[in-house]
């Protein structure tokens, strides 16, 4: 905010605290039961993307394209996981934890009391509690995955971070997402 008003001075200021709640346009504001940190402009253009050549035809062409791209995806998103075990992180999940863990080495940890500590990295210094889930670099709150100070506490409490994963992010409730499909239907030829 600082930068803003250094760069576009008050106005800057006063044209932001008029728009609307702080959540649905800064990070550190999210509602952190969403368990998602991306925050970006790109999905319409991902979405225009993916209906490709319908996007420009009449409307129930459109939502006829719109209609096959989710059978398909959700299909597919299904079969492919129905080779997932059930209390398994998401593969893509258990890979980013993988690679989470992997910068913890420049993380000391310093327990305070049990759960809760004080995460030092280079000059700064982290408070992190591990009975509230929450560390004071907001990572982790936002997610849902554990950062990686906490991670370098549960390693020092011998706690698995895969067992604090958010739920979201477990392949029971990826295969509960996809278990619905969207049943074939004739063309408008045959309503």
């Amino acid at each position: 905010m600082e930068r803003l008003q250094k760069e576009g001075g008050d106005k800057v200021i006063e044209w932001l605290g008029q728009l609307e709640d702080p959540s649905t346009w800064s990070k550190h504001k999210f509602d952190p039961s969403v368990c998602n940190d991306s925050n970006t402009s790109n999905f319409v253009e991902s979405f225009n993307s993916t209906l490709g050549i319908d996007m420009c035809r009449p409307v129930l062409t459109l939502l006829e394209g719109i209609r096959r791209v989710c059978v398909v995806r959700m299909a597919t998103r299904a079969e492919r996981a129905r080779l997932w075990k059930d209390d398994d992180l998401c593969p893509k999940i258990g890979k980013l934890l993988k690679s989470i863990s992997k910068d913890i080495i420049t993380c000391k940890a310093f327990m305070s009391s049990p759960g809760e500590y004080e995460i030092h990295e280079g000059k700064s210094r982290f408070p992190l509690s591990l009975n509230n889930k929450i560390c004071s670099c907001g990572a982790w709150k936002i997610s849902g995955i554990p950062c990686r100070h906490a991670i370098r506490a549960m390693i020092h409490a011998k706690i698995d971070p895969q067992k604090v994963v958010s739920a979201w992010f477990h392949v029971s409730t990826y295969k509960q997402i996809y278990n619905y499909s969207i049943s074939p239907i004739n063309d408008k030829e045959q309503w």
